[in-house]
């Protein structure tokens, strides 16, 4: 008979549960399991058995969207649950099955081996379903634009090659007027806003002579329609955002907000005194002087973070959870640095501000990563950047730290400063003699 191997228990009253599409399986044991269906009485019926086991914690994979509703459910019976990464209750090869899994997490979550993954809670767990939804809304209307794009290709017509978005204001007056039945290059050139008619008129209407098609036509037609179909569902959105940050605002008192927003370049939302919310919301903190960061930053961070960071005890701690921090591996006398997890969905956030910022010629941090850039290449410069960004935004919340943007040119002089330092130790070190010169 097989010798059962027990853990010190951390959580003496715990269960593991594997989620499945038809099936989930409990274990409040860690050697038996129940299956439950996964329909909303039999998920009443398995918060009854825990309740009835003395079940007072329950640890789950994070599995697609099965785990919401069942967390949910199990958090109004007051169950704490600790949602985990599948990754860290990996089975042995070979040897998985929904009945072993619920087992062995159960093993390892009353052992206090599982680390728990971030949910936010209240209305903060809205904000991040509906703010995900408008990036995925407008992820597929670009798809859409490559489409317009396309049509406009097949017929010759290079608008994309004079201005630089066929979806701005100039590019859809074009587009109308090509699906209304225009077809004279200087009228549909005269469209374009002054600015464009100042610098590039005559190439405007050079590229709108084009080898029209009906087909092709119906295509533009097709597109542009399925495009402007996803800007209203995009706005309707964004209208439920500002409500649901106007219910989260109730509970935080009125600041006066200082200052004038930062410009948002691309799909800027259609939300009214968002930058008044986003102040208001995060204690009084204008996180805007970060460089990098903008009102829909703070607001996707908020969705995907909070506004509350005690769980991290410290700033390495908070970087490392994001994945920005260096992977190494040691063994012996072996240290090597090895390619670590990804980053998480705020990890992405803070990678894409460095982005923006590597082409920057007046901020520290981007001439900070261009540095970087020319000895070690474009990724890991990126994501040093994304580091030192999400480090100010760390100090900021939690230790109330202002970030002051010292400029690509101090920061130059900081560089030239230290290297003359670092010499005049060299030279002191040899019993050399350094002298300016003139």
């Amino acid at each position: 008979m097989a010798k059962v191997v027990k853990f010190f228990q951390v959580h003496g009253k715990g269960a593991g549960i594997d989620i499945g599409t038809r099936q989930i399986f409990v274990s409040v044991d860690g050697t038996s399991a129940v299956n439950f269906q996964t329909y909303t009485a039999d998920y009443e019926a398995c918060c009854k058995y825990l309740l009835e086991n003395g079940i007072t914690e329950v640890a789950m994979e994070a599995t697609g969207v099965y785990w919401f509703c069942l967390y949910t459910m199990l958090e109004d019976h007051g169950i704490r649950v600790c949602l985990v990464n599948p990754r860290e209750v990996q089975q042995v090869r070979g040897r998985k099955s929904d009945v072993q899994d619920c087992q062995w997490m159960q093993q390892l979550f009353t052992a206090g081996l599982l680390r728990e993954s971030l949910i936010p809670q209240g209305l903060l767990k809205e904000l991040r379903f509906l703010v995900r939804e408008r990036l995925d809304l407008i992820e597929s209307s670009s798809a859409y634009v490559n489409k317009m794009q396309r049509a406009l290709e097949l017929m010759n017509i290079k608008l994309a090659n004079v201005i630089s978005q066929i979806q701005g204001a100039s590019g859809l007056k074009i587009l109308r007027a090509i699906l209304a039945g225009e077809r004279d290059p200087e009228r549909l050139a005269s469209l374009c806003h002054k600015s464009i008619l100042k610098t590039k008129a005559e190439d405007v209407a050079k590229s709108l002579h084009g080898n029209y098609n009906d087909v092709y036509l119906s295509m533009l037609r097709h597109a542009l329609e399925m495009w402007e179909f996803h800007m209203v569902q995009i706005k309707a959105l964004e209208q439920e955002i500002s409500v649901l940050l106007d219910r989260i605002n109730r509970d935080t008192s009125q600041v006066e907000v200082k200052g004038a927003p930062r410009p948002t370049r691309h799909h800027n939302p259609a939300i009214e005194d968002l930058h008044t919310k986003m102040v208001q919301i995060y204690g009084g903190i204008d996180l805007t002087g970060i460089a990098g960061i903008n009102d829909v930053t703070l607001m996707r961070l908020l969705a995907e973070v909070g506004t509350d960071l005690d769980r991290f005890p410290d700033v390495g701690h908070f970087v490392s959870w994001l994945g920005l921090s260096p992977a190494y591996k040691q063994s012996g006398k072996m240290k090597r640095r090895i390619k670590g997890n990804p980053s998480n969905h705020a990890g992405q956030i803070f990678r894409q501000c460095a982005q923006s910022l590597i082409a920057s010629r007046y901020n520290a941090i981007g001439e900070f990563m261009r540095r970087l850039r020319s000895r070690k290449g474009s990724r890991i410069a990126i994501k040093a950047g994304a580091r030192k960004i999400a480090q100010a935004y760390y100090n900021a919340l939690t230790k109330g730290l202002e970030y002051v943007e010292q400029g690509a040119e101090q920061y130059k002089k900081m560089l030239k400063q230290r290297e003359i330092d670092l010499m005049k130790k060299l030279a002191k070190k040899h019993a050399f003699e350094l002298k300016e010169c003139a």
